[in-house]
């Protein structure tokens, strides 16, 4: 069994060049993008800030889908620094979001902002645009010429999609746990991980419970955040077997949204 997908995306970008125009002469560029259909999308972005012994850090990782249009190809964000300057970050790839050889990829921005070295780089609010070149056209995501933003120590922030596993953890004693990510759509929902141990012959259901607030290394994310996403965690007890394959569903407001890893599933593997 596999769960079908009826995870909502965004509307084709109409107006894209348009507005990639205005943001590429905002950035300072001067290349003509591309009109983009979903070519690169900001999937989710997230930002802590950690102090411990004195001193202070920034967190930040970005993570991109986009379309497999090519074998080469630049991925990365262009950023706003703290003096109002536009940088360009690379993303690194990450691995194929889904199945199939033309479908999409994952790329991945992280930065560690620190406030101890020879040339300090104090936290900060991140404004940014997702960049994508292939095939000599350039493809952006800017949140409909708004840019992306993110404050500092605002925890994940969610764009394209209403509920994301965040990370799963398998215990010693066999129990997993798997840490959720949804869009606060109504105060009354239902977050809930269906799962197998012996490749979907025979389904289970673990409900998720409500994170009022949680820890990021040596950071505190209130839940829901500034970004109204909330933290939801499902635990699974007493797991047979070393392979668990799973995907959850999150109903709200008479809808049901669902995170399958882009139809393939989420698999963990006992370590």
């Amino acid at each position: 069994m596999t769960p079908s997908s009826r995870i909502p995306t965004a509307s084709p970008f109409r107006w894209q060049a348009l507005l990639g125009a205005l943001a590429m002469l905002a950035l300072g560029f001067t290349a003509t993008p591309a009109h983009a259909d979903e070519e690169v999308l900001v999937q989710k972005a997230v930002s802590t800030v950690s102090s411990r012994y004195g001193q202070t850090w920034q967190d930040v990782s970005i993570t991109l889908l986009v379309k497999n249009l090519g074998y080469e190809k630049q991925v990365g964000v262009v950023m706003q620094q703290p003096d109002g300057t536009w940088t360009e970050l690379e993303a690194s790839y990450a691995g194929p979001a889904g199945s199939g050889s033309t479908g999409r990829e994952y790329w991945k921005v992280t930065r560690m902002y620190a406030s101890w070295g020879v040339d300090p780089q104090p936290t900060r609010d991140l404004v940014f645009a997702a960049k994508y070149t292939v095939n000599g056209q350039t493809y952006w995501d800017n949140n409909l010429g708004n840019n992306h933003h993110l404050g500092r120590n605002d925890g994940p922030y969610l764009r394209q999609t209403q509920v994301l596993v965040a990370s799963s953890f398998w215990r010693d004693n066999g129990d997993l746990d798997i840490a959720i990510d949804v869009k606060n759509l109504d105060y009354t929902k239902n977050v809930t991980v269906v799962y197998s141990t012996d490749g979907w012959a025979t389904v289970h259901e673990a409900p998720a419970s409500y994170v009022p607030g949680y820890t990021s290394g040596y950071a505190y994310i209130s839940s829901p955040n500034v970004q109204n996403v909330e933290r939801w965690q499902a635990h699974i007890p007493g797991l047979t077997g070393n392979v668990v394959l799973y995907a959850v569903r999150y109903e709200v407001s008479g809808l049901t949204y669902w995170d399958n890893n882009h139809g393939v599933n989420y698999q963990h593997t006992r370590p």
